[in-house]
This record gives structure tokens, C-alpha cells and sequence, in this order.
């Protein structure tokens, strides 16, 4: 789904800054639950969406306690999330009426869960004997299901010609939107 891997210089700076990251990830894994909520909420007539979403949610939640645990463990607090420039970017690309926006907002979704599967397998691979290696690396490939899942769902709501173009349209601003930002110790 995503057409540009992260900054080379990405993962050493999240393992200097793994606590940062924690904090981060648990503010990700929180609204990741929310955003399935939320297009739960906006099409309860679609019953696969409502089926597939709700189990989502779920499962973001166990991620943001697992997470938090993480954080507890380290002694570290949550505290207030600071935003995420990246996703608030990207969730702005999804056309505004009826018409495409369903499509927009789970390619969209899509998107993120992607690059977080990206990033989240490259901090696993950058932790090397860390005690966090294994979690990293488990998250990541339940990331890539979630990135799967939006994409499967788009594209059983619309034709698959359109789905690829928009895809293909998100994905290019995605790269850009990543290039544009500074680069952080944050999972996006």
C-alpha cells in the first residue's frame, strides 16, 4: 500500500528514543480503536463494515493495553496526546458528501495501518536483543492485517478500478505528506 519506505535514519532514532515511542504508540493503538468506532458509527447499514470494525476496535484496544503496560512497566505515564500531524493530514485527503468518501476514509485507514506495519517491523528489526523486539515484531504483522482488512473492505464497496486509482492517488500524497515531516521518534 505504501509506495515509500521510512527514513533510513528513522528506526535508530526511535530505539535512542523508545520511550517516546511507547507514549506515542499507545496514543496510536487508542485512535486507531476510535477511528473503527467511528466508521462503524457513520455506516451501520453496511454490516460486513459494522462486523469486521467492531472486532477491529477490540483488538486496537488490547494493543493500547498492551502498550500501556509497556509504559507502566517503564514507569512512564501516558499523558496528553500531542496529535498526529501525519494521520491529521492524510484523514484531510477524504472527499467530503456521500460520494467517495466511504472509499477515502478506509483507503485511508488503510494508509496508516501500513506505515505503522512498516515502522513497527523496522523498530522490532532496530531493537535487535531488546526485550521489546518481539513485541515490536508481533504488532507489525497485525498491523499488516488491519492495512489488509481496509483495503479488502474498500473494495468490497466499490469497483476495483476505482479503489486502485484512488489507492494509487493516496498513497502518492501519503509519500509526500512523509517526506514533508520533521523526522520524530513517533510511530507516524
Amino acid at each position: 500500500m505504501i509506495l515509500t519506505a521510512s527514513d533510513p535514519r528513522w528506526a535508530p532514532l526511535a530505539v535512542r528514543h523508545i520511550d517516546r515511542v511507547l507514549v506515542d504508540h499507545a496514543h496510536c493503538e487508542k485512535k486507531a480503536a476510535s477511528q473503527a468506532l467511528a466508521l462503524l458509527a457513520a455506516y451501520p447499514e453496511r454490516w460486513r463494515l459494522v462486523r469486521e470494525l467492531s472486532a477491529l476496535a477490540i483488538e486496537e484496544l488490547r494493543h493500547f493495553r498492551s502498550v500501556l503496560a509497556k509504559l507502566r512497566a517503564r514507569g512512564l505515564a501516558l499523558g496528553r496526546d500531542p496529535g498526529d500531524p501525519y494521520a491529521r493530514e492524510l484523514h484531510g485527503l477524504a472527499r467530503r458528501g456521500q460520494e467517495g468518501r466511504l472509499l477515502d476514509r478506509l483507503l485511508v485507514a488503510g494508509l496508516i495501518e501500513a506505515r505503522s506495519c512498516e515502522r513497527l517491523g523496522l523498530l522490532g528489526e532496530a531493537l535487535g536483543a531488546h526485550d521489546l523486539a518481539p513485541f515490536y515484531a508481533r504488532l507489525a504483522r497485525a498491523e499488516a492485517g488491519h492495512a489488509e482488512l481496509f483495503r479488502a473492505l474498500a473494495a468490497s464497496y466499490a469497483p476495483a478500478d476505482e479503489v486502485s486509482e484512488r489507492l494509487a492517488e493516496l498513497a502518492r500524497a501519503e509519500a509526500e505528506i512523509l517526506s514533508a515531516l520533521p523526522l520524530e521518534p513517533r510511530v507516524h
